[in-house]
C-alpha cells in the first residue's frame, strides 16, 4: 500500500495506529491490503462509494456476524497454487484436495453468513458448491483426504482385486514360513531377518531360507520365496499398480473439475480479501461510533466533536475524559493557546480524520466534511529528518520541510507544529510567516500551532485559539503525583477551538501549569517576579 504520508507523519497523526487498528486477520485480507491504494484528490467518487459500503456494513452487520465472517475467512487456506497447477493440466494430490475442500467450506460459510439479508449486493462468488459436495466424500474424521470408492465404481473393483491378491500372497508366504519353522524346530519364524543358531541345525540350512551373513555361532537369514510365493507377489504388485492407476485417473478427473472452476475460485480469493478488509473497517467504525463524512471537492474541512482516537484511548486507560475538537477551515490557519491546551491535539485530529478518509473509513466525529489530499505532512516537532546526529533539531526540521516542499502535489495537508521553535524568536517568526505564505500560495490546507505573536495576521490567515486554563481547583499540601496533577489540569482546561482576532501575545499559562505539575515554589515565584 502506497501512503500519502511518510513514517514520521504517520506516527504524528496516528495513521500508524490506525493501520494497525484495521489490520486484516487473514492471509487474503493482508494480500488485499498490499494491493490497495489510498484515495487521493480525484478519487472522491470511489472514496464515497467505499466509505458508504463500510458504513452500511457497520450498521447492518452486528459484531457477532462481523467476527464470524472474519473467522471464516482467516480459517480458509489459500488454494491459488493448486488452482494454477490444475489450470496448467497438472494432477493434484490428496493434500491439495483436502485444502481445497477446507477453502470451499469457508467460502460456503461466508456465503451463508451474508445470505441473511445484509449487503445483498456484495459480490461474493457462489460457485464451488458442487465441487465442495464432490470433495466431501473424501474428507475423513482425522482431517485428511482419502479417495473413497464412491468417487469411481472402478476403484472398488480394483481395490477388491488387490485385496484378494494380497491375501493370496500372504497365504503363500505363510505356508512357506510354517514349513521353514517346522524344519528348524521352532513354533514360528520371525518376519524379516531372523537368526538360526548353528548348534540348533541338524543338517544344512533348509530350503526356502536365504543366508544373509554367517558368524561362528549363527546364521543371519531371511525367507527366500518359492515359486508359488513369487507368482503371488507378482500378482499382488500388478494389482497394486492397477489400483494406483485407477486412483490417479480419479485424481486427474477431480483436477480437471477444479480447473473448470479455477478462474471463479481465484476471484473468490480476491473477494475474500476485500471482504476481510471491509469487515475490519466495519468493526472499527462500530467500535469507535464513526460517521459517514462528506468529501468535498474544494479545499475545505469542517468537523464537529471529532476525536483523535489514539489519545482518547490513552486517556481512557487512565480514567480521564477526552474533549472532542470542532473546526471549520478553508486553506491554512493558525492556532495558539496555552501549553497543554490542545493545540497539537487539534493538528493531530485534523490529520487523523484525513487519514481515515484516505483509507476509506468513516470518521470518529459527530459530523465531518474532509477532502482528499495529494500529500499529508507533519512539519515541526517530531518530523525532524533522520541524520544520525549530524544536524541540530532546527536543521533536521528544515531538511524535512525541504523534502515536503519538493515533493508536494497540488493539494497538500500541512500540519505545522511549532516550527522553528529552537532558533531565535525573531528569525523563527520570520521563517514561520514565510512558510505559511508559501503553503497558502500552493493551495495547502492545514493548521500551524505556535506560541509566537502576530503570526496569523502577518501571514493573512485565520486565527484560532483554545479556551485556555480556567481557575485551578484550590488545594493545599505537597505537590500531587503526576497522574493526579494531570487530571486536575484537565478539569480546569478549556480545549475548545474558537476563531478570534489574534492577540498581541498568545496566552501560555506556563507558570500556572508548572506550579500545578509540582515545580518548586521558589522557582515559580522567581519567574513571577521576573515577569513583574
Amino acid at each position: 500500500m502506497t501512503l500519502p504520508w511518510d513514517a514520521a507523519t504517520g506516527d504524528a497523526i496516528g495513521a500508524t495506529w490506525l493501520l494497525a487498528a484495521i489490520a486484516p486477520g487473514g492471509a487474503f485480507g493482508r494480500q488485499a491490503r498490499e494491493r490497495e491504494r489510498t484515495f487521493r484528490r480525484g478519487d472522491e467518487a470511489r472514496a464515497r462509494e467505499r466509505i458508504a459500503l463500510v458504513d452500511r456494513a457497520a450498521r447492518e452487520l452486528d459484531d457477532a456476524r462481523l467476527g464470524a465472517l472474519r473467522a471464516a475467512i482467516a480459517a480458509a487456506p489459500d488454494p491459488r497454487a493448486a488452482l494454477l497447477r490444475a489450470s496448467a493440466g497438472g494432477v493434484l494430490g490428496d493434500v491439495d484436495f483436502f485444502e481445497l475442500s477446507r477453502f470451499l467450506d469457508s467460502l460456503g460459510e461466508v456465503a451463508a453468513l451474508l445470505a441473511e439479508g445484509a449487503l445483498p449486493d456484495l459480490d461474493v462468488p457462489a460457485g464451488g458448491a458442487a465441487l465442495r459436495a464432490t470433495l466431501a466424500a473424501g474428507r475423513t474424521p482425522a482431517r485428511t483426504f482419502y479417495l473413497d470408492d464412491g468417487f469411481d465404481p472402478a476403484l472398488a473393483a480394483v481395490r477388491s482385486a488387490f485385496a484378494a491378491a494380497q491375501a493370496a500372497y500372504d497365504a503363500a508366504r505363510n505356508r512357506l514360513v510354517e514349513r521353514v519353522a517346522r524344519q528348524v524346530g521352532v513354533d514360528r519364524v520371525r518376519d524379516g531377518e531372523f537368526v538360526l543358531m548353528r548348534d540348533a541345525l541338524s543338517g544344512p540350512v533348509p530350503a526356502g531360507v536365504r543366508v544373509l551373513r554367517e558368524a561362528p555361532t549363527y546364521f543371519l537369514c531371511e525367507i527366500a520365496l518359492d515359486e508359488a510365493a513369487v507368482a503371488a507377489l507378482a500378482a499382488r504388485d500388478a494389482a497394486a499398480a492397477r489400483v494406483a492407476d485407477a486412483e490417479e485417473a480419479v485424481r486427474a478427473e477431480l483436477s480437471a473439475r477444479v480447473a473448470e472452476e479455477a478462474v471463479e475460485l481465484a476471484r473468490a480469493c480476491d473477494v475474500l480479501g476485500e471482504l476481510d478488509a471491509l469487515c475490519t473497517r466495519a468493526q472499527f467504525a462500530r467500535r469507535y461510533a464513526c460517521t459517514l463524512p462528506a468529501i468535498p471537492l474544494e479545499s475545505r474541512v469542517s468537523f464537529t466533536d471529532a476525536r483523535y482516537l489514539p489519545l482518547e484511548e490513552t486517556l481512557g486507560r487512565h480514567g480521564r475524559a477526552y474533549s472532542p475538537v470542532s473546526l471549520e477551515l478553508a486553506g491554512m490557519g493558525v492556532v495558539t493557546g496555552p501549553n497543554m491546551g490542545g493545540k497539537t491535539a487539534a493538528l493531530r485530529t485534523l490529520g487523523f480524520l484525513a487519514a481515515c478518509v484516505a483509507l476509506g473509513l468513516p470518521v470518529p466525529a459527530a459530523a465531518a466534511g474532509v477532502p482528499l489530499f495529494d500529500d499529508i505532512a507533519w512539519i515541526g516537532i517530531g518530523a525532524e529528518a533522520a541524520d544520525d546526529g549530524l544536524l541540530s533539531a532546527f536543521g533536521g526540521e528544515v531538511v524535512a520541510l525541504r523534502g515536503f516542499l519538493e515533493r508536494t502535489g497540488p493539494r497538500p495537508l500541512a500540519l505545522v507544529d511549532e516550527f522553528a521553535r529552537t532558533t531565535s524568536p525573531r528569525e523563527g517568526r520570520a521563517l514561520l510567516i514565510a512558510l505559511l505564505e508559501a503553503l497558502r500560495e500552493r493551495g495547502a490546507l492545514g493548521l500551524a500551532s505556535t506560541h509566537l505573536a502576530g503570526i496569523a495576521a502577518a501571514a493573512g490567515l485565520p486565527h484560532f485559539t483554545s479556551g485556555g486554563l480556567r481557575a485551578l481547583e484550590a488545594r493545599d499540601g505537597p505537590p500531587l503525583a503526576l497522574e493526579a496533577a494531570l487530571a486536575r489540569i484537565a478539569r480546569a482546561m478549556d480545549y475548545r477551538l474558537t476563531r478570534v482576532a489574534e492577540e498581541a501575545v498568545p496566552a501560555a499559562d506556563a507558570l500556572a501549569l508548572a506550579e500545578a505539575l509540582g515545580l518548586a515554589h521558589d522557582v515559580i515565584e522567581r519567574a513571577r517576579a521576573e515577569l513583574g
